[in-house]
């Protein structure tokens, strides 16, 4: 009895032992880290990302010769369309993520892909394989944020010039229009031969259906194909056009066809290679001198009224922040004034997320105190409230959304050990009246759509979300920004495009102040700004 009992411990003991079996959780381009939707799909000759659990060993494993071999260190990855499989060329493997290439000759059309470690597969997910997909790199490698861009020299392209600058990795500056310039991305679309082999690398896809996007305006493109060094990757060489937008985060994007890729920011200037920030809290050199110190302190003194999450109606909030960025992403650090710097006034841009917003490239940070209760005064009385802190939610000033409307407001605090006493002022704008589009409405994104209002003041916001569930968790948000005097902007199909289809969405129009920077030695930026939503339209169908 005890030597069975031994023995059953023994055949336990081994089980518990072995690996689980490889979880796939997404899978998405490994330039724009799209998970679903229009800018899903993975396209032949493209470099592709798988992450979940069990996918390889637990230190990353790199192959000394990339997309060499379908196997590394016991990882391989398997695609099936119909009754035809295809092997993925690896690049490297882990326990949560695995980067390789879809085939040229990969089938098009519903997939499921494999993966496989040490003997062990994991359950087969579907996706899509498509013939192009494009995704263009980003600084931080998140999708979202500055795109990498770089100049002939192959330096890159940033919001101010540094004195290296020259060659690979260097930063020189803004840039102009006329410029030529070299973006960087994955998904163009299969080559003739062999990717293994290198076939395909510097020859232009002359045929291909190709427009840059930047600022708005469409890009003279000069080269699009692989680039020629490396399989899997693509080389878009355009000219800067000269009616484009200027700033430090131009949105600039890719379209094949019908299908677009991420959006990112660019630095353009009309003239030098310093771009001018959009917004008038910081300049740009301040802004870059902060982030090459390695600390950034900022005052954030936000009101809001937004619709209500939990039923009809609005609520009316303040997010009064003060905090000091302590740690920065990898590598964004000469690009800081691009991360925070709102798209110019006329443009619009999109969001791979529903919160429409990018991630600023902070790691880690603080908070400051500026006291424990601070004031809100404006036409409708005054409410004392909290500060909001880096972790926590805004304060909320009125659940009905009865508090804010067009005026003149205050914000003022007794200060604490870090923030001496301050007092801001901001003006909520009057809000504009929609005419159209107005009730439910089907929204065709390749026809565009052009929004027209009347009255109002300030800046005008037109947002466009779509989500791919009820659920809103996952899917791409279109904000486009004009003065309130224009009264009208059309929304491109450049941007619509980028948008999943279906019924998860809404469209919003919202006034926006803009922001009022005050003066707070303690601080190296302090801002107050105000923004009220608008008529808000959840009944729309977007095809």
């Amino acid at each position: 009895m005890r030597a069975l009992q031994l023995t059953v411990s023994l055949l336990f003991l081994g089980v518990s032992q072995l690996p689980a079996a490889p979880k796939i959780d997404t899978i998405q381009n490994s330039a724009s880290n799209i998970v679903t939707g229009p800018g899903g799909p993975i396209a032949q000759g493209s470099i592709f990302v798988i992450k979940g659990s069990g996918l390889g060993p637990a230190n990353i494993s790199i192959s000394p010769t990339p997309f060499q071999s379908t196997t590394l260190s016991g990882a391989s990855v398997a695609v099936t369309v119909g009754t035809t499989t295809v092997n993925a060329l690896m690049y490297y493997t882990s326990d949560a993520q695995i980067a390789a290439l879809m085939p040229s000759n990969a089938p098009t059309g519903s997939a499921t892909f494999t993966v496989t470690y040490s003997n062990q597969s994991s359950p087969a997910v579907s996706h899509t394989v498509a013939a192009n997909d494009p995704g263009i790199f980003t600084v931080d490698s998140s999708g979202q944020g500055v795109g990498i861009v770089t100049y002939a020299d192959y330096s890159l392209v940033s919001p101010i010039k540094a004195a290296n600058c020259g060659g690979p990795n260097t930063t020189c500056g803004a840039a102009n229009p006329g410029d030529t310039l070299i973006l960087w991305a994955t998904g163009l679309g299969p080559i003739a031969g062999s990717d293994a082999s290198g076939s395909g690398l510097g020859v232009n896809m002359a045929n291909l259906p190709l427009t840059v996007w930047v600022g708005g305006a469409q890009a003279p493109v000069l080269y699009q194909g692989r680039s020629g060094c490396c399989i899997g990757e693509d080389q878009i060489v355009f000219t800067v056009p000269n009616n484009t937008a200027t700033g430090c985060a131009v949105p600039l994007a890719i379209q094949i066809g019908n299908v677009v890729s991420n959006y990112v920011v660019m630095p353009v200037a009309t003239s030098g290679r310093t771009c001018t920030t959009a917004s008038p809290i910081f300049t740009t050199v301040a802004l870059q001198q902060f982030a090459a110190a390695g600390t950034v302190s900022i005052a954030e003194l936000a009101l809001r009224r937004d619709p209500n999450d939990n039923g009809p109606g609005f609520q009316d909030f303040a997010k009064l922040q003060f905090f000091k960025v302590t740690a920065f992403a990898a590598g964004s650090q000469p690009f800081f004034a691009s991360y925070v710097d709102d798209q110019p006034v006329g443009t619009c841009t999109v969001y791979s997320n529903t919160n429409g917003n990018n991630d600023v490239p902070f790691t880690d940070g603080v908070d400051l105190n500026a006291g424990s209760t601070f004031t809100v005064k404006g036409p409708n009385g005054s409410v004392n409230v909290k500060p909001t802190t880096l972790s926590g939610a805004p304060a909320t000033l009125s659940a009905a959304g009865t508090f804010l409307s067009p005026g003149d407001y205050t914000i003022s605090g007794a200060g604490g050990p870090d923030i001496g006493t301050f007092s801001a002022n901001v003006t909520i704008p009057a809000i504009p009246n929609l005419v159209s589009p107005t009730g439910n409405f089907t929204l065709n994104r390749a026809n565009g759509l052009t929004v027209t209002w009347t009255g109002g003041s300030g800046t005008v916001n037109v947002q466009v979300v779509s989500a791919t569930d009820k659920t809103f968790d996952v899917g791409a948000t279109v904000n486009c920004v004009a003065p309130a005097s224009a009264g009208k902007l059309t929304i491109p199909a450049a941007a619509l495009l980028a948008l999943p289809s279906g019924n998860n969405n809404f469209f919003q129009l919202s006034t926006m102040a803009t922001a009022t920077p005050f003066q707070l030695a303690s601080v190296n930026g302090a801002f107050a700004e105000g923004l009220i939503t608008g008529p808000t339209l959840v009944g729309i169908t977007i095809q």
